[in-house]
């Protein structure tokens, strides 16, 4: 097997801009390989989260947003990246062919790759404008998503009662919080050594063990306490997007996972904060109140909740290094 070393460092800087995407619980459910000027995305299963996403759909999406950082990182590194999806039969795969460009094509949101997150406190209580709003949805467009903004308070007011109906089906649910618990690092010892999952601190919460971390979230942590937390952030929220696949196959999640990849890099651009707001997307029964509250037809898929609004930086959860993803090289 070769060594990292031998590789092309603009490939190894293409592969580190590419897994600082968000995923599900900061997973990072993805894994590379290398192949002269071919890099290969492939999706990791073991980091699948059984039960808040059974079919798969979350991971695909981190897939697409690992995808959308790696095609501004290779444009960037003045490359022509070259997209081929394979997702027939047992096959699984990615392929970004790259070749060499003679013009400048950076695209000016490759420089909020780093500074992007998911900023998980509550945000200030203030309203954005319509041309930041205009920028927005801008951003998100593609042939396979749609995205609908829902910023008025009457529509933030409808859309709290989804919230909360699907925090309480979750946080009823012990499969489900154990699953979250398991990815959680309740120490900065425990992030900086794992490089995945959420950092405590980023979620505004103070640094107290494992063990004690776990008795709080399983035993104390209840879906009112939980119910009453969302209130108090969808209330400080600006706004909220809802993207929506047109077709429910693994293509189309990843072309969504681009598509708010694209958002989030422009959010971030703007100097907006945004977070997920994934639970009434994956409770199914809250999903249909959810296609029939906003007339969502044709089977198409609403999979992907965002709040945006203006806040403080938290701090950065942790990425694995290129050599923990590459499954075709090793250090050294």
């Amino acid at each position: 097997m070769k060594s990292v070393k031998e590789l092309n460092p603009a490939i190894i800087e293409i592969i580190e801009d590419a897994i600082k995407a968000p995923s599900g619980h900061n997973t990072q459910p993805w894994k590379f390989e290398v192949d002269e000027m071919r890099i290969i995305i492939k999706p990791d299963f073991a980091r699948s989260l059984k039960v808040v996403d059974a079919d798969n759909h979350a991971l695909f999406i981190s897939l697409g947003c690992a995808l959308e950082n790696l095609i501004l990182s290779a444009k960037a590194h003045r490359f022509n990246p070259s997209v081929t999806m394979n997702f027939t039969n047992d096959k699984n795969e990615i392929s970004i062919a790259l070749s060499k460009s003679e013009i400048d094509q950076k695209d000016a949101l490759y420089d909020y790759i780093s500074m992007r997150q998911c900023t998980r406190s509550a945000y200030e209580a203030k309203s954005v404008e319509e041309s930041i709003l205009r920028q927005l949805r801008d951003s998100a467009i593609n042939e396979d998503t749609e995205v609908i903004f829902i910023t008025s308070k009457t529509e933030i007011a409808d859309l709290e009662s989804f919230i909360v109906e699907g925090s309480n089906l979750q946080f009823n649910n012990r499969q489900f919080v154990n699953e979250l618990v398991s990815w959680i690092r309740f120490s900065k010892r425990s992030a900086e050594k794992l490089r995945d999952g959420i950092w405590s601190a980023s979620m505004g919460m103070p640094g107290i063990g494992k063990r004690i971390g776990s008795v709080i979230m399983k035993h104390l942590v209840s879906a009112q306490s939980e119910a009453r937390r969302w209130k108090k952030l969808i209330s400080k929220s600006a706004g909220f997007a809802l993207f929506i696949s047109n077709k429910n196959g693994r293509e189309n999640w990843v072309r969504l996972g681009q598509s708010f990849q694209r958002f989030a890099l422009t959010a971030t651009q703007l100097k907006l904060k945004h977070a997920h707001v994934n639970m009434p997307c994956e409770e199914n029964p809250v999903r249909q109140k959810i296609i029939q509250h906003f007339n969502i037809l044709n089977d198409k898929q609403p999979l992907l909740l965002i709040r945006f609004g203006y806040g403080e930086v938290m701090p950065y959860s942790f990425r694995r290094s290129v050599e923990e993803v590459l499954v075709n090289y090793q250090n050294g």
